[in-house]
């Protein structure tokens, strides 16, 4: 089954710092009692210059998808992040951001280290997957819509589908796909 994930239903929120906000497209959290965050898949809007929110522990993708340029302090490197170029770093490094203009928002993967891994690719042709039984995937509508099968959404919004199919994606604009793989 495909599930539709508006950009209306996304859960608003602070940063875990305080520094930003943050719309919350899905997430996933272990049954022990004391629950910890598996993965998650947000957009952050970066309205400020500041520092990142300390995921220690987690492996972390962003991509900047609209706004003005965003320079990283990546544990002492500069590092500029080009619209739709996905960039990887580890949850613990010790990131501030400073902005070239106005604010800037971007599509966040996250995955604990010892759980999950995850992979983010910029589609902008059509695309099949094989999804494993215990893979979940997203679909997010970075420019026009996107489609999985016969599913589609608008941009802005997110298709999720879960493991144990071949599914083929499309756009006629731009589309970033998310696979979550546990170990």
């Amino acid at each position: 089954m495909i599930a539709h994930l508006p950009a209306s239903g996304y859960r608003e929120q602070r940063w875990k710092n305080g520094g930003g906000l943050v719309r919350e497209i899905a997430v996933a959290f272990s049954g022990e009692p004391n629950a910890h965050m598996l993965w998650r898949v947000s957009i952050a809007e970066i309205d400020r210059d500041g520092p990142f929110s300390d995921y220690r522990g987690y492996d972390r993708t962003i991509v900047a998808i609209d706004g003005d340029p965003v320079e990283l302090h990546l544990d002492g490197e500069r590092v500029t992040l080009p619209l739709y170029e996905p960039f990887e770093f580890s949850g613990e490094s010790r990131i501030d951001c400073r902005l070239h203009g106005g604010s800037a928002r971007d599509l966040n993967v996250m995955t604990l280290r010892n759980a999950y891994t995850h992979d983010l690719e910029i589609v902008t042709s059509p695309q099949r997957f094989v999804l494993d039984n215990d893979e979940t995937a997203f679909v997010f509508a970075i420019e026009g819509a996107a489609s999985i099968d016969d599913t589609t959404c608008e941009r802005g919004d997110t298709l999720r589908v879960d493991g144990g199919r071949t599914i083929s994606v499309a756009t006629h604009g731009r589309l970033a796909a998310i696979r979550l793989t546990p170990f």
